[in-house]
C-alpha cells in the first residue's frame, strides 16, 4: 500500500503539491490555535476570535481543495470527450 501512495504522490504536479501543502499547513495552524486557545487565560475557554479564525481557515482549505478537485474532474471529462470524438471520427 505504501508503494501505491508513493506512486500517487509522485504523479502530483508542483502546483498541486503546493496547494495541498498549503491546505495542510493552514489546517494544522488553525488546530494549534484552537488548542492554544484552551490554555491561554481564561483557561478552558476558547475566545470567539479563535473560533472565527478556525472557521475561516477551514473554508480557505476547503476552497483550495474543492477548486482543485473541480478542475481535475473537468479535465478528465474533457479528455474523455476528446478521446470519444477521435474514436468516432476514426471509426467512420
Amino acid at each position: 500500500m505504501t508503494s501505491h501512495l508513493k506512486q500517487e504522490f509522485d504523479k502530483l504536479s508542483i502546483k498541486e503539491l503546493i496547494t495541498f501543502s498549503l491546505a495542510v499547513c493552514c489546517m494544522v495552524a488553525a488546530t494549534v490555535a484552537i488548542f492554544l486557545g484552551l490554555y491561554i487565560p481564561p483557561r478552558g475557554e476558547v475566545h470567539a476570535s479563535v473560533l472565527t479564525y478556525f472557521g475561516i481557515s477551514s473554508a480557505f482549505c476547503g476552497s483550495l481543495l474543492g477548486i482543485s478537485a473541480h478542475y481535475s474532474s473537468e479535465l478528465t471529462k474533457f479528455k474523455t470527450s476528446i478521446t470519444e470524438q477521435i474514436s468516432n471520427s476514426t471509426a467512420s
